[in-house]
This record gives structure tokens, C-alpha cells and sequence, in this order.
């Protein structure tokens, strides 16, 4: 039993549930409130977590994922009833494919009325169950305890998006004494020192290991001990598209990225077949495309290393061990280092980086900007202290290929839904969790026409990010696989598809109208001098990039 010591009083329901949002460290919240919530958003504001008012809904839980990506801490999404909550249902489903620790709070009719009114009522939980790790009723007399279950949820590998439905009249009811709710301390497990000495058997053992590493491998102390493992070891890895930068892409054993592009796929897959022991590292098929499926035999020597169970049977995980990832790894680091780059031969590591980047080189398009080069041009002025974004669309994978990343997280995307709209919202949500360093959204014209609104959040904030729009009227990756699927003519991109291409608009004089600096460019030094004064600036700056889309057709 309990003393009463133990117990505290929470004001009312929302204040329950803010106070037990703020003890798991939560610093932001983000919506557009009806009158149902307001009564959630003053309670946030009373316990120091920031509302920040988006300008639609899907854009709000961009913004929530991409705090969580950077800060491990839980974020809330505060939607209206009705139209508000299923207006963020694509965001909230991409929270829960990007693994992103998002507690969404949506308002609901009085009780009072339940069962009888139906304006603008349907069964928000019912909505949420299949996008969600948990969705329920919030119960007003254990409010904080179930907020506490709630966070526990989502938090846990693979973390997710949970949800409480919160009628108006309990939101603003007289709260019951609870206790306090924290979060739980979780001891490190690690390996048994037998299976430690047997997997580090497996490793010595091997001729040709290849390590591939994921989005888990960006979570806690993993980074540095991953580059320990690594650098002992001498292995050459490639890492999903949302790990880059896990280990600098400019070590000299990182291979790139993997995941989306058959074309380079097709070029990485030839050396994963040549290994005797594939090694994964918290390497998580929601951002794979098809092609992994059944990648390897299930007779393939496979050591899989992870948090948790993913539960998939996307290729075979072969050997596995779930525990504290950092700690594992530093078991099976050796005190002396190996040197199995010299078995795989330097010669053959050459060969394959030299082959991708042939296929992802800049083109010379006889008007505009290669994106190739544009990307180059990033990551070439691109220091380690940037944040970057980046959209959805073939922009989105050639980025992946030809932009290094520094430091771990460095370019934020959605790689598991892969929903468009996401690059200018996760920009504002990296500048708020880190206004002083430079942050710099990367979108094709398609995708900015759906979140442009968002551009007056960064206005009334006084965010200083960089957006760059790749323009070509185009949506080039849908327009690409019609011409490969013989949906319309092949022209290398120049042909107008109905279905794909539009008139897009001048969004530097758009960005004018939000209170940005607005600049147009049609050559790659335009673009590199308006990105360095740009950055340099510190001032909200929309670059509307002309682009020639046709080289996608022979990178992708």
C-alpha cells in the first residue's frame, strides 16, 4: 500500500496527463486545436511543454516525428475531433513506420452526448488501432497511470505512436489523487560471455563479413560503439537509408546506403552475395523496398544484433541477439584488430563504391540543374553540425546516394511510409529541437505544393531554415516508373505524362509573401552561391531550383 505521500494532487485530468507528458521528458506538443482540446494545450503550456500551432495536421506530426528522431523523447500530437483527427491519420501512420515515439491526445464530444449526437462523430480508437501500438479511451480516474502505460508502449523497441481519446467534459474534470507515474529504469542486458566467445568465433572465423546497419543503430550509445565494432573488426557495411551517418560517410569502410534504388541495389546486392557472414545491426526492413525479400538463402551465415524482435520474415535473421545494443557490441569488439578488409580485397570495395558512383554521377542537361549535382554541391558545403531534410520522390533517393553524412541523424526523411509532405515540417521541428545550427530542407516541387503552409510556422517562429525545391513540374519518380511499366511513351523524362505533371508555380515569390527571402536559380553556381548565403545569413530562405529531372531515368 501506498503512503499517502506517495500520492499527488493533478489539478484537473489534463493537467494529470501533461504533468505525467512532462516527468517522461516531453518538451513539445503540436497541433490545431479545436475547443475540444484546448483545455489539453493550457495544460501543456502550464507544464513548460511548447504548443506550436501548425497549419495542417499531417504536417503537425511530421514535426513531432522529426523532434522525437533527433531527442529520443516522446512528443504530443493534439488533433480535434472528427475532421482533426483523421486529417493526421497519414502522419500518425508515419510515425508508426518511422518508429517515432508520438502520444497523440484527440479531443472528443462531451460523454454526456455519446450514443445520441453525431455531428462530426465516428470512433476515433477504432480509426487509430491500425496505425497506432495502443489507442483507447483515456479512463479520467487513472489518467496519469494510463498516460504512464501509454509512454511505456511507445517508447518500447520499436518505438510508436499511441493513442488516448479524450472526452471534453473528463479533459476538464477535477483529476483523482494518483501516484507518481515516471518512467521505469530498464537494467542493460547483454550476452552470456559463452554466446559472447561463440559470436566472436563466427566473426574471426569469416572471410568475407558484411555488416548492414539501421535505424536502431542511431539509438543511445550505439554510434560510437558501432564505430569501435568496426573499426576492430575492419568491416566494410552499408547502412539503411535513415542510418546514414551512423559512422562518418567518409570512413573509408562505409560502402553507402541501401534500400530503394534497383539500379544501385542491383550493384550493392552483388557483394552482399559474396559474403560468408552477414552481420546486421539493428537493420529494420520497413525501409526496404521489395527486392530484399527472401535477399539471401536461409542457409546464409547471418548474425542479427537488435534491441528487440522485429518479428518479420522479410529475409532470414539467422543467429539473433536482443539486448543492450551498445553493451553487445562492445563484447564482441576485440582488443587486437582484425583485418578482413584484406580478405575481401581492396581491389573489390574500389570496384563497387567506383560503380555506384558512375550511376549516380551528374549529368550535363543542356538547360537547368542536374539534381546530381545539386546534391553534390550539399553535401560538399555541408558541415557536421547541419540538419538536413529531406522529401519524398526520386530526389529523395539520388539525395540518399550522392549527400555524406557527418554525424548520426544528420538527414531526417520518411523512409518507412515514404509520405510526401514531410521535409518542410520536419525542418521546423529540427530548428526548434536546435535553433542555432544550420537546417536545410531538400523537396521536389510536388511535395512543397502539399506543405507550403507550413512556411508561415517558420515565419511566425523566426526559423531560419533553408528550403530548396527541385523543380521540373513534374512528379518524376511516378512519372519514371510509368515510362518503365510502357504506361506512356520513353522520352528520358521529357514527355508530358497527364497524370504526372503540373504547372508549378514561382515559389521564390511565394516564399516573399510567408516573409522569406525568396531566390530562383537555373545553373549549379547560382545554387551553390545562394545555398552558402543562405546558410550563412541565418535568415529564412526558399531557393526555387530549375532542375532537369532526365537523369533519373539512368540512376533509378
Amino acid at each position: 500500500m501506498h503512503e499517502k505521500s506517495d500520492r499527488q494532487d493533478a489539478g484537473k485530468v489534463a493537467d494529470a496527463i501533461a504533468g505525467t507528458l512532462k516527468k517522461y521528458g516531453a518538451h513539445f506538443a503540436f497541433g490545431i486545436p479545436g475547443n475540444d482540446v484546448l483545455e489539453t494545450v493550457r495544460a501543456c503550456e502550464a507544464q513548460g511543454i511548447e504548443f506550436i500551432l501548425g497549419k495542417s495536421e499531417p504536417s503537425c506530426a511530421f514535426m513531432a516525428d522529426a523532434v522525437y528522431q533527433l531527442t529520443g523523447a516522446p512528443v504530443a500530437l493534439i488533433p480535434a475531433l472528427g475532421p482533426g483527427i483523421s486529417n493526421a491519420m497519414s502522419g500518425i501512420a508515419g510515425a508508426m513506420q518511422e518508429r517515432s515515439a508520438v502520444l497523440v491526445l484527440s479531443g472528443e464530444m462531451a460523454s454526456a452526448n455519446m450514443g445520441i449526437y453525431n455531428h462530426q462523430v465516428f470512433d476515433h480508437v477504432a480509426l487509430a488501432r491500425p496505425v497506432t501500438k495502443y489507442a483507447e479511451q483515456l479512463n479520467p480516474k487513472r489518467a496519469a497511470q494510463q498516460v504512464a502505460k501509454a509512454l511505456d508502449i511507445a517508447l518500447a523497441y520499436p518505438a510508436g505512436p499511441v493513442l488516448l481519446n479524450v472526452p471534453a467534459d473528463h479533459n476538464r474534470a477535477e483529476a483523482s489523487p494518483e501516484d507518481d507515474y515516471r518512467p521505469v529504469h530498464i537494467a542493460a542486458t547483454v550476452l552470456a560471455p559463452s554466446e559472447a566467445g561463440r559470436l566472436g568465433r563466427m566473426l574471426s572465423q569469416a572471410k568475407k563479413p558484411l555488416l548492414l546497419a539501421g535505424r536502431g543503430a542511431l539509438l543511445g550509445q550505439v554510434p560510437a560503439a558501432l564505430q569501435a565494432f568496426v573499426d576492430a573488426w575492419q568491416l566494410p557495411f552499408f547502412c539503411s537509408y535513415k542510418a546514414k551517418g551512423v559512422i562518418d560517410e567518409q570512413h573509408p569502410l562505409c560502402l553507402g546506403s541501401v534500400g530503394l534504388s534497383p539500379v544501385v541495389d542491383a550493384e550493392n546486392m552483388k557483394l552482399v552475395a559474396e559474403a560468408d557472414l552477414i552481420l546486421l545491426v539493428s537493420f529494420d526492413p520497413i525501409e526496404l523496398r521489395d527486392a530484399w525479400l527472401d535477399a539471401w538463402p536461409e542457409a546464409q551465415a547471418v548474425v542479427s544484433l537488435d534491441w528487440g524482435p522485429l518479428n518479420h520474415r522479410i529475409f532470414p535473421e539467422g543467429e539473433r541477439a536482443y539486448g543492450h545494443l551498445p553493451g553487445m557490441l562492445l563484447q564482441l569488439t576485440p582488443a587486437v584488430r582484425e583485418d578482413k578488409v584484406a580478405t575481401w580485397g581492396s581491389v573489390r570495395l574500389r570496384q563497387l563504391k567506383d560503380a555506384v558512383a558512375h550511376i549516380v554521377r551528374a549529368r550535363t542537361p543542356a538547360e537547368g540543374i542536374s539534381p546530381a549535382a545539386l546534391f553534390a554541391a550539399v553535401s560538399a558545403q555541408a558541415t557536421a553540425d547541419w540538419i538536413m531534410t529531406v522529401d519524398v520522390g526520386a530526389h529523395r533517393i539520388l539525395a540518399n546516394h550522392v549527400i555524406r553524412c557527418r554525424t548520426p541523424g544528420q538527414l531526417l526523411q520518411s523512409n518507412g511510409l515514404g509520405c510526401m509532405g514531410y521535409a518542410v515540417p520536419a525542418a521546423i521541428g529540427a530548428q526548434l529541437v536546435h535553433p542555432a545550427k544550420p537546417v536545410v530542407a531538400m523537396l521536389g516541387d510536388g511535395c512543397m505544393l502539399m506543405t507550403q503552409g507550413e512556411l508561415a510556422v517558420a515565419a511566425e517562429r523566426g526559423l531560419p531554415i533553408v528550403v530548396v525545391v527541385l523543380n521540373d513540374a513534374s512528379l518524376s519518380l511516378i512519372k519514371l516508373k510509368q515510362s518503365k511499366m510502357n504506361l506512356a511513351p520513353k522520352a528520358g523524362g521529357n514527355v508530358a505524362y497527364s497524370s504526372t505533371d503540373f504547372v508549378s508555380p514561382r515559389f521564390d515569390i511565394i516564399a516573399g509573401g510567408f516573409g522569406a527571402k525568396g531566390v530562383r536559380v537555373a545553373t549549379i553556381a547560382a545554387f551553390e552561391l545562394a545555398l552558402r548565403e543562405a546558410v550563412a545569413s541565418r535568415r529564412f530562405t526558399v531557393i526555387d531550383c530549375l532542375v532537369d529531372p532526365s537523369e533519373y531515368w539512368e540512376q533509378m
